[in-house]
């Protein structure tokens, strides 16, 4: 990227599509948290870090978003970082989802898809708010290769 920061943004799709995310997996886990408690299945600690994380993220796009702009390498660095440790959450929860009910497993899906599918939904939504001269595509694609070197990780 030659340059991290995106100036004059002209929408806030990105932000508050970030904050439906943000609500529907911090609820989600929250009431799988519940669950696993009801059912007697251990918690990983792992899963208290992942709402500071989102947090952390959501700090930094409404600052970026009040001031119209957004730092890309920053939102990177933070997603990769939620990435990094919702990996290590769906390691440790899997094997203890499939010893749950039916409605636990609900919720665990429940979650787990608002984790897929964030990531690709923010950046679409990121890019509508660029001004019409940025061209997204170095952004994207860095983020995504190190996205994908992550993901094979796991």
């Amino acid at each position: 990227m030659d340059t991290y920061i995106i100036t004059d943004l002209t929408g806030s799709d990105g932000y508050f599509t970030f904050n439906f995310f943000c609500e529907s997996i911090v609820s989600a886990l929250h009431t799988l948290v519940h669950l696993m408690e009801d059912e007697k299945l251990e918690v990983p600690e792992k899963v208290a870090s992942l709402p500071p994380l989102l947090a952390h993220i959501g700090e930094d796009l409404t600052a970026d978003y009040e001031k119209a702009t957004i730092d890309m390498h920053r939102f990177k660095e933070n997603i990769l970082d939620f990435y990094e440790t919702a990996f290590a959450v769906n390691d440790d929860l899997a094997p203890l989802i499939l010893k749950g009910s039916d409605h636990l497993r609900y919720y665990y899906y429940v979650y787990a898809q608002g984790v897929n599918i964030m990531l690709r939904s923010m950046l679409e939504n990121i890019v509508r708010d660029f001004p019409a001269q940025t061209d997204p595509r170095p952004y994207i694609e860095e983020i995504m290769t190190d996205f994908s070197k992550q993901l094979s990780n796991h």
